[in-house]
């Protein structure tokens, strides 16, 4: 069986790849049989909410890794048959490493001399990842990453306004490539196309005569301009450019 993070990234690239093909029902069994399952939603919750978990102080940072180490060992062995069954469901599904995700399945295992190293080394990369400050997106139940705010949106709340009645069939190539970068293709593709945006709603300004347009430019080149490289944010700016 695949680790929990590996099995929760795999569901998120087969909902991406579901919802890119129009297959509403293969979206409806996954979300489905996540749902149904407490421990398993609990961890898939909690690993969506540690993305942007942030601790100040590095004692409490320490103390915070010792007390879920055992909770998530606890957890992955109840949730083990389901994990198998969902993993089969799945099928064969390629994915891009999550760090994070790597290192708190490392803190998952069972302790023993053989991934002693690998478990220090991810518990140090987990306490760096605390106390390191996040953009996030508070919804009314829970956090989500900015970048799985978005697609959770699009796939449970509103699925079929989104899909049948606002985005075309470009919106809709456009979304799942951008679901499917990279980091490093998104960090560099992302820098450009702010960089693009900015430099043409600058020149608008130049040209505008009309004060409430040119004060409205402004402030989204100043919005643009703080925009950190995420995949939402990424398709706000591809949304920003299209509109001018």
């Amino acid at each position: 069986m695949n680790k929990f993070g590996v099995l929760k990234t795999k569901i998120l690239q087969k909902l991406t790849e579901a919802y890119a093909s129009g297959n509403k029902s293969e979206i409806k069994e996954i979300l489905t049989a996540v749902s149904k399952n407490k421990d398993f939603r609990e961890m898939y919750l909690f690993y969506e909410e540690i993305e942007n978990k942030y601790i100040e102080d590095k004692e409490s940072a320490k103390m915070y890794i010792d007390e879920i180490t055992s909770l998530l060992q606890e957890k992955t062995k109840k949730i083990t048959k389901f994990s198998k069954e969902l993993e089969k469901k799945l099928g064969d599904v390629v994915i891009n490493e999550n760090e994070l995700y790597s290192n708190l399945d490392i803190l998952s295992q069972n302790d023993t001399l053989r991934n002693l190293d690998k478990k220090v080394n991810g518990r140090m990369k987990l306490i760096e990842h605390l106390m390191t400050k996040k953009e996030i997106v508070e919804e009314t139940n829970t956090s989500f990453t900015v970048n799985e705010n978005f697609l959770h949106n699009v796939l449970t709340n509103n699925f079929n306004v989104l899909y049948d009645n606002t985005l075309n069939e470009e919106q809709k190539n456009e979304l799942k490539k951008i679901l499917e970068i990279s980091e490093n293709e998104l960090v560099n593709n992302f820098n450009t196309l702010k960089e693009e945006v900015t430099s043409k709603m600058n020149k608008m300004i130049s040209e505008e005569h009309n004060i409430d347009l040119k004060e409205k430019l402004i402030t989204s080149i100043s919005e643009a301009r703080q925009m950190k490289p995420t995949k939402y944010n990424y398709y706000k700016l591809q949304q920003l450019k299209n509109g001018i």
